[in-house]
């Protein structure tokens, strides 16, 4: 009986989306990949205080973060997160695996709540932090070359969909809430490559 409730319920609400004038289809993507490639393109770029990208600071410095997620197709697309936390950042020891700092590690405890983030199409969604050059204990990291990457931390079973489709996305692809380790240290759909910069 309940079968046939869902079954009757199911019909009964793509029908109503037909007469909506509103396609009644699904259309899947792998890890934000659809017909027509990636979903997304996440990137991030290094600035001064003042806004301004450059790749070299004098120690002591604050450097901005600037993490961009561009929804490169025709419809909206929303994505889910397991919690209030949307994003992370993380620099590391140029051309190693080494951690220096995680945006996330010092944040105030993030809402415990399931979150959505839509970004409709064509658009781009900007994500900024400003890093003081403290590592996670707090001291001041030393003058050297550096690497930060940036992401959408998106929950396990993350979605993104638009008004007419619906689609499943990967976690893998997605950045982790806390500290990466080595082999999630790669550029994804949600996660940009690792950006250069130097402290003198």
């Amino acid at each position: 009986m309940l079968k046939l409730f869902t079954r009757v319920t199911g019909i009964g609400v793509c029908t109503w989306l037909l007469l909506g004038a509103t396609q009644c289809q699904n259309t899947s993507t792998t890890n934000g990949i659809g017909s027509d490639g990636p979903v997304f393109v996440t990137s991030v770029a290094v600035e001064d205080a003042n806004g301004n990208p450059t790749s070299t600071f004098l120690s002591a410095t604050n450097i901005q973060f600037v993490l961009s997620v561009r929804n490169r197709s025709t419809s909206n697309q929303t994505i889910s997160f397991s919690t209030g936390q949307q994003y992370n950042f993380e620099v590391v020891q140029s051309g190693t695996a080494n951690e220096v700092w995680t945006w996330s590690v010092n944040q105030q405890q993030f809402s415990q709540n399931t979150t959505t983030l839509t970004i409709n199409a064509g658009q781009t969604q900007t994500f900024t932090v400003t890093w003081n050059q403290s590592n996670d204990s707090g001291q001041q990291v030393p003058t050297g070359s550096y690497e930060v990457i940036g992401g959408l931390t998106c929950n396990n079973s993350s979605s993104s969909s638009s008004s007419s489709s619906s689609s499943s996305t990967s976690a893998t692809n997605c950045m982790p809430a806390g500290s990466l380790s080595s082999d999630q240290l790669v550029p994804t759909v949600f996660v940009s490559t690792l950006e250069p910069f130097t402290i003198q």
